[in-house]
């Protein structure tokens, strides 16, 4: 049995305790890093070259699926697993759409996280079961151009930073990009979501769950 080289995303310690272990049991896994935020993820993830990426999507810095965009970028043989609290189809689409190739409930881990594994390893997807089928066949039947929100997925970036008290200079750092570019996103966010300040940006980030009060 070959063995993989995992790496860990969660923002909670012993919850990457909790999966690491149970991954070490399987007896054909290597951990060989865990990440606390979606930046963290993607720099080792372009360092070390995981073969599987066990992620959760709500994690600080960045969320889960942005990290999961980047990190198919920068490794794409990669494969990217999502554990996750939610069950919603919003968060399956969102994961599936940008690389991941599995998507299990945090609930169902123990259970099926073997499984998920050897799946993907496979290239398959796999979808824990205990998301409901007309969830399934709603995320199927989308259509191609998803119009729900009014921001770009980078722009979605730079208001979760923002929101989370990060200087212009220190969100241009986590994006790779200038500080002037996220003046002109600031600017735009500004425009497209009529905000008067960061309080707004703050409770507009929370309404639409790029940030939690955690």
């Amino acid at each position: 049995m070959a063995n993989y080289k995992v790496l860990l995303a969660d923002d909670h310690r012993i919850v990457r305790e909790g999966i690491a272990y149970l991954l070490q049991s399987f007896g054909n896994i290597e951990i060989v890093g865990q990440a606390g935020d979606g930046h963290e993820t993607i720099l080792m993830a372009a360092n070390l070259q995981p073969d599987i990426l066990v992620i959760d999507i709500s994690m600080p810095k960045l969320l889960g699926v942005e990290a999961i965009r980047e990190v198919r970028c920068r490794s794409p043989r990669t494969k990217i697993i999502v554990l996750s609290m939610h069950s919603k189809e919003k968060y399956i689409k969102d994961c599936i759409r940008n690389g991941a190739s599995a998507y299990l409930l945090k609930e169902s881990a123990v259970n099926e996280l073997k499984s998920a594994i050897g799946y993907v390893m496979n290239d398959q997807v796999y979808l824990s079961p205990a998301i409901s089928k007309s969830v399934v066949h709603d995320w199927l039947s989308l259509e191609a151009n998803d119009t729900t929100s009014p921001l770009t997925a980078r722009e979605k970036q730079v208001l979760k930073l923002l929101a989370e008290g990060y200087s212009n200079k220190q969100v241009a750092a986590m994006l790779f990009i200038s500080p002037k570019t996220v003046e002109t996103h600031r600017h735009r966010l500004n425009e497209k979501l009529h905000l008067g300040n960061v309080a707004d940006l703050v409770r507009y980030a929370l309404k639409e769950g790029l940030i939690s009060v955690e």
